[in-house]
This record gives structure tokens, sequence and C-alpha cells, in this order.
């Protein structure tokens, strides 16, 4: 572990830069409305259009890491951020804007896809420990981005600073990451033919992609629909229900700092199973009236551990080609979530909030049910069984 030291620190900090990178476009939307003169539904597409970039990117890096190697994928990822970056700050037409939105976001996804291969192989023991404390580096990132947007814009930076300064952090980051020595990589690269029919055949393979989909599709759906189901349901304040949301994520991170040594301690899939439960009654609870809601926010903590635990099962699980199964994972689980927050939406217009932030409910219990049917057919005898 020594030998990866620096590896481990740098790969915690390209974290980090996702989140701070996903995060900053939340408090730059009216600005950037504002500036191209266009509606929401345009702002609307401003997002799409950078999920799709994610998609697709995490769908290649997977076959890219095991044809350049880990460190090229964590580099090109980089170059493709800044790239990005750049070109929003010099764009004046909307539709510029969105193509290197495009670029920015296939970054992420390039440097999602780098980081959890590296991951794969520095990671030796104590996976889930160390993947929770990885997923923490994207909270913090998280929290320092709008805090950091709103000084900036406060001392009259325009919305272009604001990512040029980002995009200062990136480069930073890609000059420290050019120093990374990945040890052991040449043989983690494929040299052999990867059956892909057999992978796409592999219900292991769905059965955590599926997991991951409903899950993530259930956590950001808190974090799309959370203020508006409080500010319809209960007639709170905005900003009492933005507290509650603020809560939520304060929770959530700080189950990513703690939370691995919890997974460590009970075992994996069990930890999947109660986290999932505790996270679906506490979601359940707060949907029952105003004088609960504070527990959804306290179900950020349960919600924690389940993205990368699952991961880390993947790692211990598959033992070929492991990043391109990952890619593979990720690409199907974005998917998933696209479809199903849109379906959210549908819900809301169709039936009102309530039915539609019922959905994200389902969404975790359909995750506790997954991991009843992982606990049935993992294989790998370390991972303790439900």
């Amino acid at each position: 572990m020594r030998k990866n030291a620096y590896t481990i620190v740098i790969i915690y900090l390209l974290m980090m830069l996702i989140g701070i990178v996903e995060n900053v476009k939340g408090p730059l939307i009216i600005n950037i409305k504002t500036f191209y003169g266009v509606d929401y539904t345009m702002m609307g597409l401003f997002l799409s259009v950078g999920s799709f970039g994610f998609i697709l990117s995490t769908f290649l890096g997977g076959f890219l890491a095991d044809k350049i190697g880990r460190k090229s994928v964590l580099i090109s990822g980089l170059i493709l951020i800044i790239a990005g970056i750049l070109g929003i700050f010099a764009a004046r037409k909307f539709i510029v804007f969105l193509i290197f939105a495009f670029v920015m976001n296939m970054g992420m996804g390039l440097l999602e896809i780098g980081i959890n291969a590296v991951a794969s192989i520095v990671f030796i023991v104590n996976q889930a420990l160390m993947m929770n404390l990885l997923h923490f580096f994207y909270g913090v990132g998280a929290i320092i981005s709008p805090n950091m947007t709103a000084k900036l814009l406060h001392i009259n930076f325009s919305w272009q600073q604001v990512y040029l300064t980002v995009g200062a952090i990136a480069f930073i980051l890609m000059l420290a990451a050019l120093e990374i020595k990945i040890h052991g990589e040449k043989k983690h690269i494929a040299g052999d033919k990867i059956d892909y029919i057999q992978i796409l055949s592999d219900k292991r393979m769905w059965l955590f992609a599926s997991m991951l989909g409903f899950y993530i599709a259930s956590e950001l759906g808190v974090g799309n629909w959370v203020v508006t189901f409080f500010s319809a349901q209960y007639k709170m304040d905005n900003t009492i229900s933005s507290l509650y949301l603020g809560l939520f994520f304060a929770a959530f991170t700080f189950g990513r700092l703690v939370g691995g040594f919890i997974v460590e301690r009970i075992g994996y899939i069990k930890s999947l199973f109660i986290f999932s439960l505790v996270s679906s009654i506490l979601i359940a609870s707060g949907m029952a009236g105003r004088n609960f809601a504070f527990l959804i926010s306290v179900a950020g903590f349960f919600y924690s551990i389940i993205f990368p635990t699952t991961i880390a099962i993947v790692m211990k699980e598959f033992k070929q080609h492991v990043t391109i199964i990952i890619a593979i994972i990720l690409t199907i689980s974005s998917t998933i979530n696209m479809l199903a927050n849109f379906l959210i939406g549908r819900l809301n217009d169709i039936f009102g909030v309530f039915i539609g932030f019922s959905a994200i409910l389902i969404f975790m219990i359909l995750v506790v049910f997954m991991s009843l049917i992982l606990a049935k057919t993992e294989t790998t005898d370390d991972l303790e069984k439900v």
C-alpha cells in the first residue's frame, strides 16, 4: 500500500475534482440562462447533454483503460475537462456552449472510470473502506463547489471566470497526476481477447448494474426533488426545504467518511442490505408528515455507503476485465437513472409530487430486494452474506 501512497492521494483529489466540477453548475444556472437569453427548457437540455456525454465516456472508458492503460485514461479525462472549460469560457453562442459542456462531461466520465480502474489495482486491502473514503472526497468537492462559487460571484467573478477557476484546479491536478506510477498495471491490461458476449450474459453484472441504477436514481431523486416535495406537500418555506437538503448531503458526506469502517466490520453485502433497508424506512417515515421530514435528511448517512460498497464488491467478485465490467455497469446504471428521473418528473406532472416522490422510495426498496438476491448469488468467499 505504501508504494501506491502518492497514487492513492492523487485519485482522492481527482474524485474531489469531480465533485467540484459536477456541482458548480447548479449555482450558475440562472447566470448562464441570463447570459444566453434562453429558457429553462434549454437549461434542461444543457443538463441532458452533460448526462449523455458522461454516459458515453463511461462506456468507452473501460475499453480504453484495457487498451491504453489506466493512467492514460485519467490524463485524457483531465484534458477533456480542461478543454471543455476553456471552450465554455470562450463560447458566445448557446450551441457552442452545449458542445463544450458535452466535451467537459465526457472528460468527467473518463476521469471517473480512470479513478475506479486505478483503485481496482491500488486498493489491495479493505476495498470497501478505501472506496468509501474515495467517494467521501466527492462529497468534499460537492460541499466546496457551491460555497466557492458563491464567494467568487460575490467578488464579481463572471460565471465564465468561475468555470475558468475550476479549470485551473483541474490543470494543477493534471500536472500532479502525470507523476503517478501504477505498480502492476501491465499485468492488468488485457492481453487476451475479451468475450463481451460472456460479460453481457453474466446475470451478476446485470444485478450490480440494476442495483446501482436504482440506487443512483433514488439518491439523485432526493437531491433533485426533495425541496419541491417539501414545498408542495408540507408548504415549507424554500429556505427551510433547502436546509433539509443541505443536511441530507452533510449526513451523506459524513457517512462516506465513517461508513467504510462499519462496512469492513459487519460485512459488505450485509451492510448493503441494512443501509438500504434503513434508508427506505427513513424516506417512508419522512413522507408521513411534516414533523418527520427531518428523517429524510438523516437518510443521507445510510445512502452514503451503497455506491462505493457495491463497486468494492464488483472488484472482489470479478477477477478478469474488471475495468470494462465497471464501465459497463456504470453505463447501464447511468441510463437507468436518466430514465427513472424522467419518470419522476412525469409522475409529478400527472399525479402530483407525493406520487412522484414515492418513486424515490420504490427505487430504494428495489435496492433492498436486490441486495437479498446478491447475498444468495455471491460467490466470493471473503464476502459476508446476509
